[in-house]
Parts: structure tokens; sequence; C-alpha cells
């Protein structure tokens, strides 16, 4: 068994994140922990696994257990074989150039022989769909299969204890119960989210939610939501016309990834567009050339009628991105929202609306909070077209649709990116899925 006793944690100069928090991991048990952004989630990953006393200064008490093992007292390096986690951020914890080598890294430190560490890194490539990446760099990958190498040399590593820090995050409807059935096979493992999957129904064993800095069971909860998709007024559209773009991986088995091809989409004011797809199928790759980070090889991309370039699509057209750290680059909060509106009216009225502290640091938020930052700034700039790619991830349901309807107000035409069933099952406007780089009205 895994036990955490009377946990009171905190960071230097704040106050308690945790007050005598406990909890239970018994074998063949996952336990699943619910809690909105900034409650703490990532915080129990970084206490259990070492990481918060060595690099974020953060007080500590109370017992950590495996077995007879006292977990506390064993250094952070060594820990790693007890805990370990799949970080939030797959771009933080991804570090070598490709694919292979970035899981190889991590058995490499369990001092396997050769032989043995060719078969596992084998494979680990083909559990998680992988192999013909096995030479690609890592930062040509899509947020989904960035999200499987992570989870793919959390396997590597082969801790006692799994922590999932927002795994299901990014992942294709397909593999989030292909990563279901991966936990099920794990002696001991946690999941953290920001909210119940539809998916998580029936396997857990326990569930919990942070609550007055506590661990307390989930009180079950009827999650329903439908959307305001449609005002009526709404005539004004982007449209995507017969759009082709090659996508090559330099390093890859395979010499394209996909082609992309978009014979005809419209995203129209005032309403929300819905466009689904498999990881890696070309979701952020359209989105880049709706906004104009990538040049198509064929198509056009209109406004109310008219053609327009790269660099106006730029002006008319936010897109943002699955992770908000690489659109957050000022000190903090404040700083960023004045780079796009030097309005302290507006700046506060921002700051209340997202549930944003203005002077809080963007480098000390949470993965959700500097999500509803990031959409603060956009919705300041006030482009008439709004991309969200994976809005969702880390964020609870209810901001979710709070940031909607604030952009809806301002009668923006928005396409939402999204994996999540019941957003897909609610949904009851226009829907798009990519297969393979295949444009299909739904």
């Amino acid at each position: 068994m895994i036990e955490l006793t009377d946990i009171c944690f905190g960071y230097e100069e704040g106050e308690d994140v945790f007050s005598s928090l406990s909890l239970n991991v018994e074998k063949n048990n996952p336990v699943l922990i619910l809690a909105d952004p900034s409650c703490g989630k990532t915080s129990l990953a970084r206490l259990m696994i070492g990481s918060a006393t060595k690099y974020f200064g953060a007080r500590l008490s109370g017992n950590f257990r495996y077995d007879d093992i006292d977990l506390f007292s064993i250094d952070m390096d060594k820990r790693k074989n007890y805990v370990a986690r799949s970080a939030q951020s797959t771009d933080e914890s991804i570090i070598m150039p490709t694919v292979a080598d970035e899981i190889a890294f991590a058995l490499e430190e369990r001092n396997l022989k050769r032989d043995d560490l060719v078969e596992e890194l084998k494979r680990l490539l083909v559990l998680y769909d992988l192999e013909k990446y096995e030479d690609a760099e890592t930062s040509e990958l899509s947020g989904g299969e960035k999200r499987r190498l992570s989870l793919a040399t959390l396997d590597a590593v082969n801790p006692r204890l799994f922590i999932y820090d927002e795994a299901f995050d990014e992942l294709s409807l397909y593999w989030r119960k292909r990563l279901l059935e991966i936990i099920r096979k794990k002696e001991y493992s946690i999941t953290l989210s920001s909210h119940y999957l539809k998916e998580f129904e029936g396997f857990y064993s326990a569930v919990y939610e942070i609550k007055d800095k506590k661990l307390v069971p989930y009180e079950k909860k009827d999650i329903s939501f439908s959307f305001c998709v449609k005002k009526e007024s709404s005539y004004n559209a982007l449209s995507i016309e017969n759009v082709k773009f090659s996508q090559i991986h330099k390093a890859s088995k395979i010499k394209k990834e996909f082609d992309l091809d978009v014979r005809d989409m419209k995203i129209k004011r005032g309403e929300i567009t819905l466009l689904t797809g498999e990881n890696g199928s070309g979701k952020s790759t359209l989105s880049k050339i709706i906004v104009g980070l990538n040049k198509e090889d064929e198509g056009e991309i209109r406004i109310d009628g008219k053609s327009i370039g790269a660099k106006d699509r730029r002006k008319n057209v936010s897109y943002l991105f699955q992770n908000p750290f690489i659109q957050l680059y000022c000190p903090t909060v404040l700083d960023e929202l004045k780079t796009v509106s030097g309005d302290m009216k507006r700046i506060e009225e921002a700051s209340e609306l997202f549930s944003i502290p203005l002077d809080g640091y963007i480098q000390e938020l949470s993965f959700g909070k500097a999500k509803m930052v990031q959409a603060a700034i956009f919705y300041l700039l006030e482009r008439p077209y709004t991309i969200f790619d994976e809005l969702d991830s880390a964020i609870s349901y209810n901001d979710m649709m709070r940031v909607l309807s604030l952009y809806l107000k301002k009668n923006v035409g928005i396409l939402l990116i999204s994996h999540d069933e019941r957003i897909i099952s609610a949904f009851n406007g226009i829907r798009y899925s990519l297969d393979k780089g295949t444009l299909h009205e739904l």
C-alpha cells in the first residue's frame, strides 16, 4: 500500500496548499483526484515526486510511505524508481531531440542491458503507436502525439506509483480509452484531472476531490451543459476553400505525416463551429493555416467573401494554442494584459471576467489559470474570429462555457477544437471532423 498521511504543504511566503491531507492507494485500485485549476493537483504531484521541496522552496510535513519505505527520506533522483509522473505540460517535460531518444533516455536510467533496452524501446513505440515516428524530431509532433510520447516515457521510467497529471488532455476519444486500458494494468496509479470525463465512469476504484485543502470523497454531480451556438443576426463568415497543405517529417520513417485537404469550411460570426479528429489528423495545422502561421500550398481563405493573405489573417483571427505558456512571456498577468490594452478599466474588467489575479506571476500560475490569462488577452484584442485549440484542457466545464459566452457576446466567430465526448455529444451546431488530413462535415 502507498500512504500519504497528515500532509501539510505550502510554497515559500504563501498560504498552505494542503492541511492534514491523507490518501491511501491500494494495489490494483486506480485513484482519481479532481480539482479546479489552482487547487493543488500539480502541487500534490510535485510533493510526491520530490520536485516541490527541491526546486520550489516548499514547506512540507507529514508522511509518504510505500510499504515500510519512507519516500520523503529518498532523494528526488532515486525516488523516481518509486513514484513518477506524466507532466501536464508536454512541451516542458520533453527534452530530447527525437522520439526514440526521449524514451531511450528514460530507459538508460534503469541501467538495462542493451538488448533489453532495445526490446523495451520497441515495445513502448508499438504500445503508444509511435513506431513510425521513431526518428522524428519531437518538435514536429502534434499535441496528442507529444502526450503519447510523455506517457511512453513514464512507462520507460517504470515506477511503482504512476501519476497521470491531466494525461487525458489532447488525446482523442480512441486514445483516452486506450490510456484507461494501460492504467488498468498498473499496480498503483493516481490520475489528476480538472473535470470528470465521461470515459471515467465506472473505472476508478476511488474518486476524490480537493476541498478546503484536503482530499474528500467526490460527490458525483450531474454534468450537463448546452451550447448557445448561433445568433440569428450573424451573416459574416470566414471560409476555407480548396485548401491543400503537405506536412513533411524531416526525420520520419514515413515521408509525409498527412496531406491536408479542406474543400469547404465556414466559421460564422457569433457562432461556434466544432472541429474534432484523431491525434495527428491536422487540426492544429489547419488552425495555423487559418491564422496565417503556415502557408497553404493551394486554395484560399476568405473573410466576408474577400480573399485574405496571411498578414491580414493574423489581424482578424486569434489562435489560442493548446499550451498557453507558449504565448505568455511577460513577468506578471498585468504586464501581459498591458501588451494589448492601455486602458486600466478594461484590464480590470477582464481580470474580473476571467478570474485572474493581476499581480500573479505567469510562471507561478497553474496550467488552467494560464489558459484563462490567454483567453483574457485575446478577449481584449477583439478580433472577429478566434480558434480555441482544446480550450477544455485543464479547466472546468464551467470556466470553458464562461469563456465561450464572453466571446459570443462580442459576436466573435469561434472554432472550437475538442476531443471531449461530453462536449461533442452536447454540441448542436455545425461540426467538422478531420480524418488523416481530409475534412468532413458531420
